[in-house]
């Protein structure tokens, strides 16, 4: 749509808003917007009352895992109510797929219509700490594995889900976040999603490394330890790189990656359950220093 512009008195000039927009977003006269430059284009955003959204689905041939699924999807969308249709009494099998959630509800049943809502009210206008939340999280918890796995060993299988879904909670959380603010740079935005599946994707082969020790009890030398450690320091560099960039800690990053590389060839060791938890180590080195491409394109 065109808009015309309105030279003002003060030298100022000045647009309308499209009224349909206005009514949309509850903006008043003491609201404040915010304006984003991008070369030829300015991108106007509100950042307080988001839309909400709704989606139907039916479920009928949906196991409680393929249901979680579904739910999970609409709610990293953005989504902020859902009508399920089902004959079946799914109760249960949405109550614990919500567990998966941070703010959604299963409010009612009418009829054959269970009704989900985001009840939690949450503003995610700030998406930065709850970025940066989210990569604690997850550096805190490769710190406990390697602590547990070349410590007492006391973890759990039933623990370590329980541990593994805390951190899928927050990642969607983040990931609803990005969608819920519809970024006003549209590059940035999708890096950022990018980026927060990678942390997932991160905390799943933390998961991995540490379920991989409970359910083998492998035994380990301390130069599978060490190398535990150094692969821990690059997950670090990459949540210092994104707060603090600059070249030196791009290299650094990737000099971390090169060495833990070369030492893990040098790990002699007959047991495969062992070699195993070595390969867990380096595939999150991995992951870390390929988090820097992401980090070079928001920053760029």
């Amino acid at each position: 749509m065109k808009r015309k512009v309105i030279k003002q008195a003060n030298q100022a000039y000045t647009i309308t808003l499209p009224i349909d927009w206005v009514r949309r977003n509850n903006v008043d006269k003491n609201r404040e917007l915010e304006v984003t430059e991008e070369e030829k284009t300015l991108i106007i955003k509100n950042d307080r009352d988001v839309q909400s959204s709704s989606a139907n689905l039916k479920v009928e041939d949906l196991d409680k895992r393929n249901l979680t699924r579904h739910i999970t999807a609409l709610y990293a969308k953005g989504i902020d109510e859902i009508n399920i249709e089902s004959k079946k009494d799914i109760t249960s099998d949405l109550s614990w797929g919500l567990s998966n959630t941070i703010g959604y509800a299963l409010l009612c049943k009418k009829n054959d219509i269970f009704q989900i809502k985001d009840i939690g009210g949450t503003n995610y206008s700030n998406l930065d700490e709850i970025f940066k939340r989210v990569f604690q999280m997850v550096l805190a918890f490769y710190e406990s594995a390697i602590n547990d796995v070349f410590g007492e060993q006391k973890e759990t299988l039933e623990g370590l889900q329980q541990r593994d879904r805390e951190i899928n909670k927050f990642c969607l959380f983040l990931q609803r976040a990005i969608n819920k603010m519809s970024y006003p740079n549209q590059i940035k935005g999708r890096a950022l999603f990018t980026y927060s599946f990678e942390i997932e994707r991160i905390g799943d082969e933390v998961t991995r490394f540490w379920r991989a020790n409970i359910k083998h009890k492998i035994k380990k030398t301390n130069d599978i330890k060490k190398l535990a450690e150094k692969s821990l320091e690059s997950l670090g560099e990459a949540f210092e790189l994104y707060y603090q960039f600059n070249s030196k800690k791009n290299e650094d990053l990737y000099s971390t990656r090169e060495k833990i590389r070369e030492e893990s060839m040098k790990i002699k060791n007959n047991d495969k359950y062992a070699i195993r938890l070595v390969r867990h180590v380096v595939k999150i080195s991995e992951d870390a220093a390929d988090l820097s491409h992401l980090t070079l394109m928001i920053n760029l």
